[in-house]
């Protein structure tokens, strides 16, 4: 084996992520400081460059990368989103939209080339994911939990979920500079997150009316509603084209992702613009019908209820990546200034 994993003791950093002006956390990773409690100077092959070994740092500890990964496997919900965007098309990734026949986003097929990766899904295979050979394993957006990411680093060394990050939450710069770092490619993700920061201000630009409206983002599943909060990386998006969470949501907190309304709460989540995303593919009609709680909302009432016929652009908001966030905000966009007019 080439590649190599440290362990280190775990870092012990509470889950923080901040409402910022883009995604949200501009938090850097920081690597863990000498026994004397100094911070030692990055090393040759850190990360700042292509060259190896390669060192980085996720919840865990350390993780040393000795060789250029030849066989990387995508585990994290969207990690291969950041690969595919780096240039690297994983051996295999978490199918984790079931329609998604290739395994990913409409955005992101093109990046695929001829290739079709394995498909996983959690509780992971350990021995499918063995028999995939990979060489390292990224698991950055993940859920973080230290038996699944031990049992990974025996198979390959592992990238887990980072030290500053909430399970399911890593905002999208941290994944990119994160994955990119893993993969050798750090400048290359630098210029990925440069691009979306500049595609995310261009289109607040482009919006002066966004600024300062209010927005709740409602999830429609299985008869139930729920709304994402401030935590979560949906919300953070549209945050960056400057709008911002309704009160309600503001309430929530950041401390959960998600949080499942009575149908008695759900017009308490009203806002100056509602984004409604739904599990199924029914026209706006047919969802209002089936859920008039959502119906009975100011926001639906007075046509500021934001429905993505095209379900790829709610897929992509969720999907929060450097690739999918153009396709998200190109559909957003002229839907929320209707909307908003």
């Amino acid at each position: 084996m080439t590649t190599t994993t440290v362990r280190e003791r775990p870092l012990s950093r509470r889950g923080v992520i901040s409402m910022g002006a883009v995604l949200g956390s501009s938090l850097t990773l920081v690597g863990c400081g000498n026994d004397d409690g100094s911070t030692p100077a990055e090393p040759a092959g850190s990360g700042a460059g292509g060259a190896f070994p390669v060192t980085v740092e996720d919840k865990f500890g350390s993780v040393r990368i000795a060789k250029k990964p030849e066989r990387v496997l995508s585990l994290g919900r969207t990690d291969h989103d950041v690969l595919l965007a780096l240039g690297v098309v994983p051996v295999g990734l978490w199918q984790f939209i079931p329609t998604m026949k290739r395994g990913v986003g409409s955005w992101a097929e093109p990046s695929l080339g001829g290739k079709t990766p394995t498909f996983l899904k959690p509780p992971f295979d350990f021995e499918k994911v063995a028999s995939l050979a990979p060489d390292l394993i990224v698991n950055v957006q993940s859920g973080g939990d230290e038996t699944e990411y031990r049992t990974l680093t025996d198979i390959a060394p592992t990238v887990g979920l980072p030290g500053d990050a909430a399970a399911n939450t890593v905002p999208w710069r941290d994944s990119t500079k994160l994955i990119a770092r893993a993969v050798g490619r750090a400048a290359e993700g630098d210029k990925l997150i440069a691009d979306t920061e500049a595609l995310l201000k261009a289109a607040a630009d482009r919006n002066p009316a966004f600024a300062g409206k209010t927005v709740s983002i409602l999830l429609a599943f299985g008869g139930k509603v729920g709304v994402y909060t401030t935590g979560d990386t949906r919300m953070q998006i549209v945050s960056a084209l400057g709008l911002k969470p309704s009160e309600y949501v503001t309430g929530l907190g950041e401390d959960t992702y998600f949080v499942e309304l009575s149908a008695e709460k759900t017009g308490e989540a009203d806002a100056d613009v509602v984004i409604l995303l739904s599990q199924q593919q029914l026209p706006l009609a047919a969802t209002l019908k089936q859920y008039p709680q959502i119906a009975e909302m100011k926001a639906a009432r007075e046509d500021r209820l934001v429905f993505p016929a095209d379900p790829s652009v709610g897929l992509a908001l969720s999907s929060a990546s450097v690739l999918s966030i153009p396709y998200a905000v190109k559909g957003l966009e002229p839907l929320l200034r209707e909307a908003l007019a």
